[in-house]
């Protein structure tokens, strides 16, 4: 049986907001819960992310210092595929709420620091969970030119009040994957 790597989801942001912990909590369901989060050094937001996969105070580069990881880094040269994922401990993917303009955060803060191996699924900037996705089905087999995403998509409120999201999100069924809870959480703020 092959070996299935985990999801590490490197914690950069300096708070754990609701909208980072809903993307949080879809990465740990895509990944049914295989996943450590790394660099949480606060303690209450340790205990709120041990109810999603396992923590860890130190960085990934020093939790698997021995082991083949890979970074998710849109900046990476290689596009990510199957036959990575053949002897892979883990796939590191940063735990960071982007901008409109990506401004290369992953590479700054995991990448460079890691000394892993990097890899990009695309060009686009997806969220954390859209790259757990797509991490997740390329580990299945799929190919990354298989894997539909669509740019930006708007989410409706109200007749007046939309909310434009400028990123990447993989499309099931005509339908993007957009995080559970997130319409619920934009629509009251």
């Amino acid at each position: 049986m092959k070996k299935q790597p985990i999801l590490v989801i490197e914690h950069c942001e300096p708070k754990l907001s609701e909208w980072l912990m809903l993307e949080y909590k879809h990465s740990s369901k895509i990944w049914e819960k295989k996943v450590l989060f790394t660099n949480v050094t606060d303690n209450k937001t340790a205990s709120k992310l041990k109810l999603l996969g396992n923590v860890e105070k130190n960085m990934a580069k020093e939790a698997f210092s021995k082991k083949n990881c890979i970074v998710l880094d849109p900046q990476a040269k290689k596009t990510l595929t199957t036959k990575d994922f053949a002897d892979l401990d883990a796939i590191v993917v940063g735990g960071i709420l982007g901008y409109e303009k990506p401004k290369g955060r992953t590479k700054e803060l995991i990448s460079d620091e890691s000394g892993f191996e990097t890899r990009r699924i695309g060009k686009i900037q997806l969220t954390i969970d859209g790259a757990a996705f797509v991490a997740k089905a390329i580990s299945l087999g799929m190919k990354l030119s298989d894997i539909e995403i669509t740019y930006e998509i708007e989410i409706v409120h109200d007749s007046i009040h939309s909310t434009v999201l400028p990123f990447g999100y993989p499309v099931i069924d005509n339908k993007p994957v957009i995080t559970p809870g997130l319409v619920e959480y934009l629509a009251k703020e």
